[in-house]
This record gives structure tokens, sequence and C-alpha cells, in this order.
């Protein structure tokens, strides 16, 4: 049977929220053959800075995470902000909130589904023209939804680590799927000058530290950010970048490692700490406010902004 899935895509109308969850090989081989890829651009300007990139690691404790030597050497090259927490355990409710400002309930790492009227900030940002993508490390095609297992057997992408995957108002467009996308897109999209204004970056299971340690983490980012920082397309006078982590240990304060990197950072706060409290909810209102683009009415409207 003929499949429409590339007229669909090309008309931007949306199918069944689990259209992508196959693991099969001969649906996994077909859908990337098909399935839509979208790198778009803008240039909308904010009062604090045009581009924002975020990039989270995983499950590691502030103390424990600025002990490691790479992790340092990047705070150290910006902002260290040393009251950051997360918002709960486990993993997918912080990811979930890092989007839509508020946890929707979520209280694991199961296949969850949240409603398509709720709005994340991608509602938002495109309600202004401002272009989006999240870049998911070994995502086997854009739009997956399911997780994905390499040759060796060893978990790589999982959909828990993508903040809107559990999102129906993402899953159910065809065009918003197509601009969650593989890490290798990112190197695309640099290369070309077409990267967009808002992005969230997840690096895979080992490279985040969750299925290693720290070390491998912390190695991952110095080396996946110390090119960028010089790298023009990249790091332009406004980019801010945004490290941090999903959450601490279970035992722990889940105080984590935060800090702001890139050209937005005045050079005169190069090297120094914030101890304002932040938390993820924080992300939401700091681009709200340097885009106004209102607010999504949950956390974010209290929460506080980076600047």
């Amino acid at each position: 049977m003929k499949s429409y899935l590339p007229l669909l895509a090309l008309l931007g109308v949306a199918t069944a929220q689990t259209q992508y969850t196959s693991t099969a090989s001969a649906a996994v081989a077909a859908a990337r053959a098909t399935a839509l890829t979208l790198s778009p651009t803008s240039s909308v300007a904010g009062t604090k800075f045009d581009r924002f990139v975020q990039i989270w690691l995983e499950n590691t404790d502030y103390s424990k995470a600025i002990a490691n030597a790479d992790l340092a050497y990047l705070a150290s090259r910006g902002i260290s902000l040393t009251n950051y927490f997360a918002i709960t355990h486990p993993s997918q409710p912080n990811y979930v909130a890092a989007v839509g400002a508020s946890t929707n309930g979520i209280t694991d790492d199961g296949f969850r589904r949240i409603g398509s009227s709720v709005k994340t900030i991608v509602d938002l940002l495109e309600a202004k023209g401002v272009s989006w993508s999240i870049y998911q490390e070994d995502m086997p095609y854009s739009g997956f939804e399911a997780d994905w297992k390499n040759s060796a057997g060893s978990t790589d992408y999982v959909r828990k680590h993508n903040p809107l995957m559990s999102y129906d108002s993402v899953t159910s467009d065809l065009n918003r799927l197509a601009k969650c996308k593989n890490l290798t897109m990112f190197n695309k999209d640099l290369a070309a000058n077409k990267l967009p204004q808002w992005m969230f970056i997840t690096p895979n299971m080992t490279n985040d530290g969750h299925d290693s340690s720290i070390s491998v983490a912390g190695k991952w980012a110095r080396n996946f950010l110390t090119p960028l920082l010089t790298n023009s397309n990249f790091n332009t006078a406004r980019t801010l970048v945004h490290l941090t982590f999903d959450e601490g240990s279970t035992t722990g304060t889940n105080q984590i490692y935060s800090v702001l990197l890139g050209g937005a950072v005045p050079s005169s706060k190069v090297g120094t700490t914030n101890n304002t409290r932040y938390n993820h909810y924080s992300l939401t209102k700091t681009v709200e406010l340097n885009w106004g683009l209102g607010n999504l009415g949950q956390n974010d409207v209290s929460a506080a902004a980076f600047f």
C-alpha cells in the first residue's frame, strides 16, 4: 500500500500521536526515508539575547559536578549559577517542566502523553516568529517517538530525555516533529548557518553521564562546547548557552550545576557566580521576558529569570 506520509508532512497535516513509535527495523528504515526534517531560521531580536541554547546532562549533584575539572573549566568561562535546583525526581518530569513550566502530573519515566490543549514554550515562540529546534544525539530520524538502542543493544536515545515528546501538541503536528532532530542535524545546520534561535540539546545515554560517569559527561560537554564558543555561526555576541543537569541524586537536595555561557554573557561577568535561587522554570521565564512572549500561566509566572 502506498504511503501518504510524505504528502501529509508537506501539508503539515497531523496524524496519530504514536505514528513514529515502532522500533522494528523495517519501520524505522521506512520512516527514516520519509520523515520530514525542517531547519527553520529567524532573526527576532531579544532584549538580552537573540539565541538561547540549552544542554542537559544527567543525574549529578552540584557538589560532584563542580568538582569535575572539565565542568569547572566551563564554569570559569561564564556565570556559575550556584543556587540552581531541579524540580523533582525522576528525569522525565524535569524535562517536561523545562518546556511547559509544569510537570503536568507526570511522576515517572514511563510513556506519558499530555493532552493537545496543553501549551509549551514552542507555542509562544511560534506566535512571535522565533525559530526553534530540538537536537537529540542518536535519535534515529526526525520525529521518532520511542527509545532507540544501538547495534550492541545499549540504549542510546530515550524519549524521556526529549522535553517535547510527551506533549501531544507537538507529536500530533508533523511540522513540529520535523524540528525534533538527530544531533547530526545540528552539525549540518551549524555549517549551513541555519541554526534556530531556540534550541534544546540532549547527548545520548553515555555522553550525558546517565549510563557512564560524571567524567564522561564533563569531557563530552567541554569537547562539544569549546569549539562552538569560537564559531561565529554559533556564538554571536547575542548567544546565550545554558548548561545544566536534569536532576541531582535522589538522596540530595536536588541542587545541580548550572552555567551561563556565550557571547551574551558580559565580559565583566565571565568567571563570576550568581547565588540567586533558580530552577528549571527559570528557563521558560527567561525566554518569555527576552522575546516578550507572554507566559504559559504555570510556574513560569512566579519563576526568577536569569536577567
